[in-house]
């Protein structure tokens, strides 16, 4: 009865919206996609996808084993070369396949592996330039045949001048240990030569290098050292410290000359070495008066061939005027003539037949400019001279300057 009752108020209930009925809530579930299979490597079926899956997995994980796997020599190449860089280890270039690679490699790691990687380079030159850019200079000597060049090489690529006494001809020493000194600029190296002559070379040639009077100290001999002092410092005076008087003149004449100053060679005792040092002098500056200065009797002869050497190295005939031998004067306005290929050089002279000898000599021996026909005093060669240049050059309008009828037509018709 109870029950009838208890479903008779639900039923009403129900039907006045007092209770509702909701059903179970649906739980949203996400649901995740089946993973994806990662192929390995050696299952890729295609051979250069399989070469570059080994590649990156060598790089991307640094596996180096990697790298043996790919079939690609070209690509198997490029891993080992990017490891061999990396860990700086030669033994990973020699796997490299192809040799312009494999040379690459132990070209790179060369600055870091040290010299001897250098050594494993197949290629010539790039093996040389390796071991030059290292530091080893040795590479230079290498084909070189003479003994004495190899050794002094080595020396100076080694930084040793011990290598010298490797030389099989030992006369040779002394001039390694020079050359090397001069290669090193280290005049210490100056004391190791045997002969006196030889270090004091040596010295005298680093006092001048670096104009350091000191080191002229050095030198045994003791004309030489003091010149070489006197030219470093200026001071002739030193050159009166020299016991021997000759030594002493010599001193002075090297001196004043290498100065351009004559006054200097006054100081000279002995007409020899002052004769001489007037005359460079002479020379030097171009100026003849300077030969006048030679004024004792047993000097003609110095001043005379002074005021020649003066004419031939000026090209100036005037010098030779001054010379009162007539056969020397001669023979410089021939000289002057000559060097200068100027005929009008030998009007001067005073002998007939060497005058002659001169035009001729330089008329039909040399080439010169239709001017210095002028200037010739005497008709005859004139003509010859304008002829001469006429015909050569094939100018008939030079003949109209000849004197002598018979030679202008035959000089028209050679030139026409």
């Amino acid at each position: 009865m109870r029950f009838n009752i208890a479903l008779s108020i639900l039923l009403l209930l129900l039907l006045l919206g007092c209770v509702s009925y909701n059903p179970p809530e649906q739980k949203n579930e996400t649901v995740n996609p089946p993973p994806v299979v990662e192929l390995q490597c050696s299952q890729i079926v295609n051979r250069d996808d399989g070469d570059r899956c080994y590649y990156n997995d060598a790089i991307e994980k640094n596996n180096l084993i990697a790298c043996s796997f790919i079939f690609s020599d070209v690509l198997r190449d490029n891993c080992n070369l990017r490891f061999a860089v990396n860990l700086t280890d030669p033994a990973l270039c020699a796997r490299i396949a192809n040799g312009y690679t494999r040379d690459d490699c132990y070209h790179t790691i060369a600055p870091m592996a040290g010299i001897m990687t250098c050594n494993k380079i197949e290629n010539d030159s790039l093996r040389k330039k390796c071991r030059l850019e290292l530091g080893d200079e040795s590479v230079l000597c290498e084909g070189m045949s003479a003994n004495y060049d190899y050794n002094l090489c080595m020396a100076k690529s080694k930084n040793n001048y011990s290598i010298c006494n490797e030389i099989t001809n030992h006369s040779f020493w002394d001039d390694c240990y020079f050359d090397f000194a001069k290669a090193k600029s280290n005049y210490k190296i100056c004391g190791l030569l045997s002969s006196s002559g030889g270090r004091d070379s040596c010295f005298q040639y680093f006092a001048n290098l670096t104009s350091n009077s000191s080191l002229c100290e050095n030198i045994s001999f003791s004309y030489t050292r003091y010149l070489c002092i006197t030219r470093l410092t200026g001071d002739y005076a030193r050159c009166n410290e020299l016991s021997d008087y000759l030594q002493k003149d010599s001193c002075f004449k090297v001196f004043a000359s290498e100065h351009t100053a004559p006054n200097l060679c006054l100081n000279i005792s002995t007409h020899l070495y002052q004769d001489a040092c007037f005359t460079d002098i002479a020379m030097k500056s171009k100026d003849a008066s300077i030969c006048s200065r030679m004024i004792c009797y047993e000097c003609i002869n110095d001043r005379e061939d002074c005021y020649m050497k003066v004419a031939n190295a000026t090209s100036d005939p005037s010098p030779c005027g001054k010379i009162t031998d007539s056969m020397k004067g001669d023979l410089c306005y021939l000289t002057v003539a000559k060097t200068s290929s100027n005929p009008s050089y030998c009007s001067p002279m005073q002998n007939n037949y060497r005058r002659n000898t001169c035009y001729s000599s330089v008329i039909y021996g040399q080439s010169f400019a239709p001017s210095m026909c002028a200037d010739i005093n005497y008709t005859n060669w004139k003509d010859e001279c304008y002829q001469k240049i006429a015909i050569s050059s094939k100018n008939s309008t030079l003949c109209q300057n000849i004197a002598d009828p018979f030679v202008k037509s035959k000089c028209i018709e050679g030139s026409s």
